[in-house]
């Protein structure tokens, strides 16, 4: 009895081994894909970086009429030259907003320094330009 459960169990590695060699998984894999998929991924790669570069985050100084907008762009480019300065008009008030960051840790330093000048400023985040 003892011999048939041995002889069993023994037929049944063998056999399992044999059948895990025969059955298995193929370690090549091959993958079959459209070629306008990577044209696809070009153009999305490239909306995504025009998205980035138009995305940034500003520092609004003043809202109001043109003559005391004028007076603030010329005002601040005096005090700060290196940083952007520019002179929106939205219906119908002047803005007057300052710089384009990518970091807002540096608009915030930055916000810090203008506000001790401008006490109105504060900083316009992408979605809000």
């Amino acid at each position: 009895m003892r011999t048939i459960k041995r002889t069993t169990l023994f037929f049944l590695l063998l056999s399992g081994g044999i059948a895990s060699q025969v059955f298995g998984q193929d370690t090549l894999v091959q993958i079959n894909q459209d070629s306008k998929i990577e044209q696809l991924v070009a153009i999305k790669k490239e909306l995504d970086s025009e998205r980035y570069n138009a995305q940034y985050f500003a520092i609004q100084l003043y809202y109001g009429n043109y003559t005391a907008a004028q007076n603030i762009v010329r005002g601040f480019s005096e005090k700060f030259e290196e940083i952007e300065t520019s002179l929106v008009f939205e219906t119908p008030n002047y803005k007057v907003r300052v710089g384009r960051f990518k970091d807002i840790n540096k608009a915030n330093i930055l916000l810090e320094e203008i506000k001790k000048i401008y006490p109105g400023a504060f900083l316009l985040e992408p979605n809000n330009l």
